[in-house]
């Protein structure tokens, strides 16, 4: 879902959800069919929600994904109950986690409890800074990457991974969003596959590199004539999701490995994009932490090269056996 600020003078602020036992904070931001509440829970209990916890401690802070009286965009084809089973079991450290159902959100509706990445989208942080560092893009998108591996590994493929998906925690913990579309709840045709996500995930660092989308074939200008400070494994490594087919393309397992190898991870700078109370909640990074030198980034840049390219001449020899 593709959040928009409240700061948007095209988006109405929709009505706030009322629900028994929690509070509401502030609007976090409005999708074409939804809007996203932090909210928080009382201490006399919050009998208006239906919990699934699963023996964990439910988070005091939440996030309340409420579907809007007049979506801007088509209506789900399922229901907030049929995502809330459908989230249930692929939990994993860098997916938002849905944690239950508020039974009546004040209008007659209901509401889908959520982890709450309180700091913003990849998207946002993009539009503000214009670029990430590849260090910053090991950071924001490795672990995403890794998500998607447990997706597929699940039976089952994002099918919308963008930047406006990529949701961060105030810590700078990347999240990956929006997991209640209907082929990845087994409703309807799957137009998505798991290798149309790895594509996915290199149009984001691409875009994330340079602050544009990739041309198509011939009209893509190569990366590292963008941002020569790209290191040809990083270079390679996209260039191969977004050319090579099907049978061609690293599986997200493969492409969090490489992204990761390409160079040392550094904390993503949430000051740009964060409001006060955000960034109340923001630790201290000193500066230069973890920053890698000019010549780990070249090590980690040909180690990545190098297994690529063995990676591609085995891939065809498989094909041609």
């Amino acid at each position: 879902m593709t959040l928009m600020t409240q700061e948007s003078p095209r988006t109405p602020i929709p009505e706030p959800p009322r629900v028994a036992g929690l509070v509401n904070e502030r609007l976090l931001g409005i999708g074409g069919r939804c809007a996203v509440w932090q909210v928080r829970r009382q201490d006399s209990g919050t009998s208006g929600c239906l919990w699934v916890s699963g023996g964990d401690i439910v988070p005091e802070v939440l996030a309340l994904k409420v579907p809007l009286a007049s979506p801007r965009s088509a209506p789900a084809a399922h229901s907030l109950r049929a995502e809330l089973d459908a989230m249930l079991p692929l939990a994993h450290p860098h997916l938002v986690r849905a944690w239950g159902i508020a039974l009546d959100t004040g209008r007659g509706g209901r509401g889908l409890l959520l982890d709450s990445a309180a700091a913003g989208s990849l998207a946002s942080m993009i539009a503000r800074t214009g670029r990430l560092t590849p260090s910053q893009l090991v950071t924001a998108l490795s672990p995403v990457a890794d998500a998607c591996a447990h997706l597929h590994a699940q039976g089952a493929a994002h099918g919308d991974i963008s930047a406006a998906n990529i949701l961060l925690t105030p810590e700078g913990r990347p999240v990956l969003a929006d997991l209640g579309d209907a082929h990845l709840l087994g409703m309807g045709e799957q137009d998505h596959d798991a290798e149309q996500d790895v594509r996915a995930l290199a149009r984001v660092a691409w875009r994330a590199l340079t602050g544009e989308e990739p041309g198509e074939g011939r009209r893509r200008t190569p990366l590292q004539v963008i941002c020569p400070d790209v290191m040809d494994g990083l270079a390679d490594l996209l260039e191969q999701c977004l050319e090579l087919p099907d049978s061609e393309v690293p599986q997200a397992g493969e492409f969090a490995a490489e992204l990761y190898a390409c160079a040392a991870p550094e904390p993503l700078d949430l000051c740009a994009q964060a409001d006060d109370a955000v960034l109340a909640e923001v630790p201290t990074v000193l500066p230069g932490h973890l920053r890698a030198t000019d010549a780990e980034r070249r090590r980690r840049g040909t180690l990545v090269g190098a297994v690529s390219a063995l990676r591609r001449l085995l891939m065809r020899a498989r094909l041609r056996a």
